[in-house]
């Protein structure tokens, strides 16, 4: 009995630490915000590789999931984990660790999001050069 009462507490934990670092109540939008949901990728300089690429970000395991995929370019493939360890930044942002290349291995590196509103984030990082990259990501309704 102790150790269904425990395992219950511990998932219920993992469900709401979950949902808290891919969500903040406020932004700087002013308003609540989550980035649960499916996002397309509208901008990408500057390569302008993989323009109507969608993800699929899930609550409780903090990552983005590929699930359309346009074009070849960085060796991604569908289903590739794109963005992994999505954490609130404190700011109203999130830092995650984005894929930006499967063609050697899977390279990740830091990057940060930071919300335009309500249905449209900026991403910035490194690309595989290393250049500055930044990209705009929507929200799919």
């Amino acid at each position: 009995m102790k150790s269904t009462h425990f395992l219950s507490i511990v998932f219920t934990l993992l469900i709401f630490s979950g949902c808290e670092t891919i969500q903040k109540a406020t932004n700087s939008t002013g308003s609540a915000f989550t980035l649960t949901g499916q996002w397309e990728l509208f901008s990408n300089s500057p390569e302008n590789v993989l323009l109507g690429t969608k993800v699929t970000v899930a609550p409780l395991i903090s990552e983005a999931r590929v699930t359309t995929l346009n074009g070849t370019g960085n060796c991604l493939r569908q289903s590739d984990v794109l963005w992994k360890n999505i954490l609130a930044d404190g700011n109203g942002g999130f830092t995650i660790t984005n894929l930006i290349s499967g063609c050697n291995g899977l390279n990740y590196q830091p990057a940060s999001i930071y919300v335009v509103n309500s249905n449209e984030i900026r991403l910035t990082g490194k690309n595989i050069s290393p250049q500055d990259m930044t990209q705009i990501w929507k929200r799919v309704n």
